[in-house]
């Protein structure tokens, strides 16, 4: 073991530079209108469209995932890739997707895929590239839960919260913005984290869950940072309690009553999260990098 504490040896390492902006020309007393050839009706169309876009959705055979994978096709992505575990998760997820395709136009993978094995997710990405011609977008839904008390907690499975939430993260944006660079091309990426990462909720024990989805946010400002300069843009958003399998069921009858009790907007949807989701991906966010969106019904307020 070395007992160094200085500097890291050899060249150090610094961000990418960001390009310095040209100066916009002054706005007027009217601001221009952007695409003026188009009408109204098209230029809302186009703010928040993704057509023509590629993108992977890891954790998206199911729940969540599912639904902002969806909402991606249904603004225009042309080819999708879902990575998951489940690979009848991934069927399912698959074959509702097909259904909805009248026209057929969605080219659509799945793959099973471990987002904490650096190899396995670093052939998905890289194959999926392939298959696609590119890739443009990046949802990180993969997440695990788990209520215990710090007291109580084996250390065990307080690593797998941090390997799933955090490290499978960082693999799949690291493995996504490498094929972005490599093709001088540019990206958006989208972490899944939580109201968690704000407040401890009570009366349930998750500690691990909420440290883990802090760091997700922070993982989102970093890379931000240091990506700005490739043109890949990362963000991220916080759900409050939604509704899925995971808060439903006669289990969970008490926990849903305390939560609608100290919920302003009570219990969302999981369609809720689809529009931050679609903004952050599309024209109409792209002055948008290193920035959380909660999407909580205002749980966090008090």
């Amino acid at each position: 073991m070395t007992d160094h504490t200085g500097p890291p040896k050899g060249d150090i390492k610094f961000m990418t530079p960001f390009r310095i902006a040209d100066d916009p020309p002054p706005s007027g007393p009217i601001p221009a209108v952007r695409q003026p050839e188009k009408s109204p009706a098209e230029r809302a169309i186009a703010r928040f469209s993704l057509a023509g876009k590629k993108a992977i959705v890891t954790g998206g055979a199911q729940g969540l995932g599912l639904v902002c994978a969806r909402a991606l096709l249904e603004h225009g992505v042309s080819c999708l890739a879902i990575f998951d575990v489940d690979e009848g998760c991934g069927a399912r997820a698959l074959n509702h997707l097909r259904g909805l395709d009248k026209n057929n136009e969605w080219k659509l993978l799945f793959q099973s895929v471990d987002v904490t094995n650096e190899g396995a997710v670093d052939k998905a990405v890289e194959s999926t590239v392939q298959s696609f011609d590119g890739i443009d977008i990046l949802l990180c839904f993969a997440g695990i839960t788990e209520c215990k008390l710090s007291v109580e907690y084996p250390i065990d499975s307080w690593r797998r919260i941090f390997d799933v939430n955090i490290h499978g993260s960082f693999l799949v944006a690291r493995a996504f913005a490498r094929e972005i660079i490599a093709r001088s091309g540019s990206g958006t990426i989208v972490f899944t984290a939580s109201m968690s990462g704000y407040i401890v909720n009570q009366p349930q024990p998750h500690p691990a869950y909420a440290v883990s989805k802090a760091g997700v946010h922070h993982l989102a400002r970093s890379m931000a940072g240091e990506w700005v300069g490739h043109n890949i843009r990362v963000n991220s958003i916080s759900p409050g309690i939604m509704n899925t399998r995971l808060t439903a069921g006669p289990s969970q009858a008490e926990l849903r009553k305390l939560w609608l009790e100290r919920s302003p907007m009570g219990i969302g949807d999981p369609e809720d999260l689809t529009g931050a989701v679609i903004l952050l991906c599309s024209e109409a966010g792209k002055f948008i990098t290193g920035t959380d969106i909660k999407i909580d019904g205002g749980f966090t307020i008090f």
